[in-house]
């Protein structure tokens, strides 16, 4: 990517000496009291670099502005990112409490069901005792 500014750069230098060597013609340049006389060529790309300098001051304040709210987004993002990893943990803990519940659970009705140690000791009756 620096390597396409760095050639476009030197296009538009190139352009702008072909330009200043073809128009060589003096000037007369009136602003307020001042008064100069210089090539049209000059006064022209001073123009134009004046130009360049009040765009760039014009949108320098929203460019900080811009960077500004994306650094405060980009906290925002990792506060959230946080957070979500402080979920996911409990979360995953909340799973492991409720699969050892059900395992106790699994136990305990399973012990439910069997018959107690005594009962299979005792003969059945034998019908008319």
């Amino acid at each position: 990517m620096i390597t396409v500014f760095l050639v476009l750069g030197l296009i538009i230098a190139v352009v702008a000496v072909i330009f200043a060597l073809q128009n060589t013609a003096a000037v007369t340049v009136s602003f307020f009291i001042w008064q100069f006389d210089q090539s049209l060529a000059l006064v022209l790309l001073l123009a134009v670099a004046l130009g360049v300098l009040i765009a760039v001051l014009t949108l320098l304040p929203t460019v900080i502005r811009e960077k500004w709210q994306l650094s405060g987004r980009r906290k925002k993002i990792d506060a959230l990112g946080k957070n979500l990893e402080e979920a996911r943990i409990k979360l995953a803990e909340k799973d492991q409490k409720i699969q050892d519940l059900e395992t106790a659970l699994q136990t305990a009705q399973t012990q439910a069901q069997l018959p107690p140690a005594a009962a299979e000791t005792t003969p059945p009756a034998l019908p008319g005792e």
